[in-house]
């Protein structure tokens, strides 16, 4: 296989290589994947962060080799923390080319280019910068506890419902865990299936913030051992939802459904 970096501040990965067939993940600008089968203007990819595979469109990767790609993978130091990040050309010019700004939860190469900008190292494209504001460092050694990660959480709140949604355009219930435990430096699987593999069982009574709770082909982060901060599609988007009959917001069927609770922090 070879290596390719994303181009675009997102761009969906699909089960085949249609647009009309389901939308199974995204990956953000600078994501290094590698790169199989074309056909039809598509190429099948693998994410190097997840391993998570899927079809795109091939005009928004970056071909590199790849031992090219693995400097950049360990270049990848920053994390966009911002809901959207402005992605300059020239310092305090807009970018004329497309992607205009970053996502929260972009991973970048970043290196210092005065005191109030970064710029982008990323192999073959133009210089861009993007102020420091908007970026924090990825350091794994930092503890990050369980209400930081809720406090993170609840900055998207009536964030919409998007399958396969990777963003705050639109997250899925996964993808919404996936993307916040990214920003503090946490690398989690992609899909629920796997998530729930990751941590340390703990009893529904002891569950504490921040854990993460599942049921039935859903996940969440705990608000204490009675209520959770998810993606929800029947509810909307993301939301706070209790899991104590008859209180607001009580989702009964979640209650029943529930399977196991993970600690990960």
């Amino acid at each position: 296989m070879k290596a390719a970096v994303v181009t675009t501040n997102v761009l969906d990965m699909y089960a085949k290589p249609d647009r009309f067939s389901e939308r199974v993940n995204q990956c953000l600008f600078g994501e290094a994947v590698s790169t199989g089968t074309r056909r039809k203007g598509f190429v099948r990819i693998v994410k190097s962060h997840d391993s998570y595979p899927g079809w795109v469109d091939e005009c928004f990767l970056l071909p590199l080799g790849v031992a090219r790609a693995n400097d950049y993978l360990s270049a990848q130091r920053f994390v966009v923390r911002s809901q959207q990040a402005p992605l300059l050309g020239a310092l305090d010019s807009q970018l004329t080319q497309s992607p205009h700004f970053l996502y929260y939860g972009t991973r970048l190469g970043a290196r210092s280019a005065d005191k109030v900008h970064y710029r982008i190292e990323l192999p073959g494209l133009p210089a861009m910068f993007v102020k420091k504001a908007h970026l924090a460092p990825i350091n794994s050694n930092t503890r990050v506890t369980g209400s930081r990660v809720v406090r993170e959480a609840k900055r998207f709140l009536g964030v919409p419902y998007l399958w396969g949604g990777l963003t705050p355009a639109g997250f899925d219930c996964s993808g919404m865990v996936q993307s916040i435990l990214t920003r503090f430096g946490m690398d989690m699987p992609r899909d629920t299936r796997d998530q729930i593999k990751i941590g340390q069982n703990v009893p529904r009574e002891r569950t504490k913030t921040g854990d993460l709770v599942f049921f039935d082909r859903h996940i969440g982060f705990a608000i204490g051992p009675t209520a959770l901060i998810h993606a929800s599609v029947g509810g909307g988007g993301v939301r706070i939802n209790s899991l104590v009959p008859g209180q607001p917001d009580y989702r009964e069927d979640l209650d029943r459904s529930y399977r196991t609770t993970r600690r990960v922090l």
